[in-house]
């Protein structure tokens, strides 16, 4: 009845054909040179077809017995299959997700700050929803290239929410870099060294590019020349890119300002257009704790 070739290759031709032709009937036939085989659970004897496309015989395989124990069994294999994937794309998920928050430089300590473990109270109530509608409307967020700026005093939480974010976007499998200003600056040094495999233009690309950037602490660095260039690179960047960053500090937008005399008028005239601001009101939580321990 023509050549036997493989399944593959006449889905290839059968492409090309009908591209060319239109549609070609399909249908299938009894493989006479292949003994039957019996139902395991109904004994009735079992033919082997294959499908013929155009004047092609492809594919081999058992007719399916429709009694009930055999319906059954392919019920039951399916859903085995199906219980596989699932389980396999689970294992793929969370080994990218251990990748993305080794690649976040994200502490120990801060993976374990979550919206769960945050203790809401009435003066920080309005800072915590804003934070978590953020997380949870990312996606919209970030088509716009919309930030959080997060002031307020030290213990205040600023970092617990801007953390919380963070850990929420990673599990969704949203890349994310939390670098404090002080270790981001160091890491940008640290390229200058013979021992280093990264460029310090690597380490820029990768913070500019990140889906999302949070800098902890701005204002604890020291204010120099060199300084203010890497940050006006960076929220320069984000800023033409449309990419979100989110900033935690003790400082105002205006003491950052005042604070980077050369570039600080035009990195906070980008943060103010970026990012909406988030005030963090209330109590010191360490010195707090600190003082339940003692």
């Amino acid at each position: 009845m023509g050549e036997l070739v493989s399944v593959a290759e006449v889905l290839g031709k059968q492409q090309t054909r009908g591209n060319m032709t239109g549609s070609t009937s399909s249908e299938f036939v009894y493989d006479t040179e292949k003994a039957p085989e019996e139902c395991l659970h109904c004994q009735k004897q079992l033919r082997w077809r294959r499908y013929v496309i155009g004047n092609m015989r492809v594919g081999l395989y058992l007719e399916p017995c429709m009694c009930e124990g055999a319906v059954l069994e392919r019920q039951e294999k399916a859903a085995e299959e199906e219980r596989r994937l699932r389980e396999e794309e689970n294992q793929r998920k969370m080994r990218r997700i251990e990748d993305l928050f080794r690649q976040s430089r994200l502490g120990r300590r801060f993976r374990e700050r979550t919206f769960d473990n945050f203790k809401v109270m009435p003066h920080n109530r309005k800072a915590f929803e804003t934070a978590l509608e953020y997380a949870q409307s990312f996606t919209q967020h970030r088509e716009k290239g919309e930030g959080l700026f997060i002031t307020g005093g030290a213990g205040t939480g600023k970092t617990h929410l801007a953390a919380a974010i963070a850990n929420f976007l990673l599990r969704g499998l949203t890349p994310v870099v939390f670098a404090d200003i002080t270790r981001l600056l160091s890491s940008l040094k640290a390229t200058f060294t013979e021992e280093s495999t990264n460029s310090e233009q690597q380490l820029i690309d990768e913070l500019c590019r990140v889906e999302l950037l949070v800098i902890d602490d701005l204002g604890k660095e020291k204010p120099s020349q060199w300084v203010e260039e890497k940050l006006y690179t960076i929220v320069n960047a984000r800023y033409e890119d449309y990419k979100p960053i989110i900033i935690t500090s003790n400082y105002s937008l205006e003491d950052i300002e005042a604070r980077l005399e050369n570039s600080g008028e035009a990195i906070v005239s980008r943060l103010m257009e970026m990012c909406k601001g988030l005030k963090m009101n209330g109590p010191d939580y360490r010195k707090g704790g600190a003082k339940r321990k003692t």
